[in-house]
């Protein structure tokens, strides 16, 4: 009877250090991959590792829905037939034999909201965007000031390409071609 943990960031960036960190576990499935895609290596092992006994915990329910609210209630019911009981820490959700209706219900009721509130996120960002956009602010890298005749006299007086570079402040590649042009 093992303890293992899923744990999920959307981002290379992001850490999952505070999922899960009060919970004593024997094995952790960890990845950093978006909530929008399906393909989830380390999850797909997680589920294949689990046998009978096992507990499965995952943070909080948003951390293994895909598409909707059927996801959550699919998994849970797929690792119950196994015999696998799956916690779920931040809704304080335990599920440990067949689901009741009532159980599908919230189940699908909470992962309908995490989803819900993933696209909202996005909605504010595209918004946020295109504010910015109508503001007239730059959005990107920024833009590159440095001219090729910049280039050229920094090369004439004797700096070489990796200086004349760093002083104009832009990569080699394109000092490279600013000089193609």
């Amino acid at each position: 009877m093992a303890n293992v943990g899923y744990v999920r960031v959307s981002t290379a960036e992001q850490s999952t250090d505070r999922q899960l960190a009060d919970v004593t576990l024997d094995k952790v499935f960890s990845e950093k991959v978006s909530a929008k895609t399906i393909d989830r290596p380390q999850l797909d092992a997680c589920l294949e590792y689990l046998r009978e006994g096992d507990t499965l915990h995952i943070h909080s329910l948003d951390r293994v829905c895909r598409s909707g609210a059927g996801d959550a209630v699919k998994l849970v019911e797929k690792m119950n037939e196994k015999g696998v009981s799956v916690q779920f820490h931040k809704e304080g959700m335990r599920f440990d034999g067949s689901m009741s209706a009532a159980q599908k219900g919230v189940l699908s009721i909470l992962a309908s909201v995490a989803q819900m509130e993933r696209e909202l996120i996005r909605e504010r960002q595209i918004e946020g965007i295109e504010a910015a956009k109508a503001a007239g602010k730059h959005l990107g890298r920024p833009r590159v000031r440095a001219t090729k005749e910049d280039v050229i006299n920094l090369l004439n007086s004797g700096v070489s390409k990796a200086q004349a570079a760093k002083q104009l402040k832009i990569g080699r590649a394109t000092l490279y071609r600013l000089l193609d042009k």
